[in-house]
């Protein structure tokens, strides 16, 4: 571990280096956010209401009364608030939420950044400077300015972003982070930064949260 920390300062140190002359502060959000139209009536019809991104407790006038729903990306519904109880995975159109069992039942909705999750994408990651192979696994899409760099056992992602958005911070967000990488687990990261929107590790949409910065991702 020791090796692997003080790996982390020296690439950390050549990162802040690298991009201290161009680094500018970023939002993210670079993604298109899932949708989410809710009926109160079977069919498409009746009165309407669209969630983008996430609704950790639908206001009171939709609490248990969407009875159709028309779902663009993939959205986990829950009949709790802040996504408990029973929950299912769903997308496309549902013309009666009966069929899932979660006709007047949904209280807390959530999407996945991407319409899917894991963060992954096809591509792999390149080696800043170039290099002879790609590094299997998800593509890598932070601001240009924080690119990552390689040490000998691991690698240092100053702004980690999964589909553009920031990361919630948390040791398995980090660790599913590193393996869309085609990296092994997360030595090392900073949570002091906090974002209004992020995405967990499974690429779902969580709010206001701290968030991952510098982090270390051993090479296996």
């Amino acid at each position: 571990m020791k090796t692997i920390l003080a790996t982390a300062v020296a690439i950390a140190t050549l990162g802040v280096a690298a991009g201290a002359a161009m680094a500018q502060p970023y939002g993210g959000g670079g993604g298109r956010q899932p949708s989410a139209i809710l009926y109160d009536q079977p069919n498409f019809q009746g009165r309407q209401t669209t969630i983008y991104g996430l609704a950790t407790n639908l206001p009171r006038d939709w609490n248990d009364k969407a009875l159709s729903a028309r779902f663009q990306g993939r959205w986990r519904i829950c009949e709790d608030s802040d996504f408990g109880g029973r929950c299912q995975d769903v997308n496309g159109d549902v013309p009666d939420l009966n069929r899932l069992g979660m006709a007047e039942r949904i209280t807390s909705l959530q999407g996945y950044a991407g319409g899917g999750g894991g963060g992954g994408g096809g591509g792999g990651y390149r080696p800043p400077g170039g290099g002879d192979s790609w590094r299997p696994g998800g593509s890598w899409n932070g601001p240009g300015q924080y690119r990552p760099y390689e040490g000998v056992r691991s690698v240092f992602f100053p702004y980690p972003t999964m589909d553009g958005y920031d990361i919630a911070a948390g040791s398995s967000s980090a660790n599913a982070f590193c393996r869309s990488q085609g990296l092994g687990s997360s030595a090392y990261y900073d949570s002091s930064q906090r974002a209004q929107q992020a995405i967990d590790g499974e690429g779902r949409y969580t709010g206001p949260s701290s968030v991952l910065r510098d982090l270390v991702c051993r090479r296996y």
